[in-house]
């Protein structure tokens, strides 16, 4: 592999790149659909069930750091699509609920993505498809056990 090529040849700047373009796309699809919703804080809004989820837990499903959660969750609440209430059982956590313009969100979003990723896809013959996404996963499960000690 000689220096030019080097950024060609890695498989790590090929999925940022990758997941770079795919946001990019994703949220131009969601804003033409007067969607006004970043694709980042899509798995904030679907991991919160109905009777609502403790910020940290919902940092736990996502994969994501507090702080990053929280941030986004702070954008949700200007939006009005969810609302930060107390604990009941733990009065130190804060539980995120969906507000009702957050549920009808949603509900309409779920639709949304399944129509965007198949035109997003479409390049992908079924085969291919679930291929790509078993490789994912594969990909996404065994990086979760990789500790890299600085």
């Amino acid at each position: 592999m000689n220096q030019e090529n080097y950024n060609e040849d890695l498989a790590i700047f090929y999925l940022d790149n990758l997941s770079k373009l795919l946001r990019n796309k994703a949220n131009r699809y969601l804003s033409s659909q007067g969607i006004d919703v970043r694709i980042k804080q899509l798995p904030v809004l679907f991991s919160i069930p109905e009777e609502g989820l403790p910020q940290q837990q919902i940092a736990d499903e996502i994969g994501r750091d507090k702080s990053s959660v929280l941030r986004t969750i702070s954008s949700l609440e200007r939006e009005e699509l969810v609302k930060v209430m107390t604990d009941m059982a733990d009065k130190r956590k804060n539980c995120v609920m969906l507000t009702p313009k957050g549920k009808l969100l949603v509900s309409l979003l779920k639709d949304k993505i399944v129509n965007l990723e198949k035109v997003l896809f479409n390049c992908l013959k079924t085969p291919e498809h679930i291929r790509f996404m078993q490789l994912t996963k594969s990909i996404w499960n065994k990086l979760q056990n990789i500790h890299i000690i600085q």
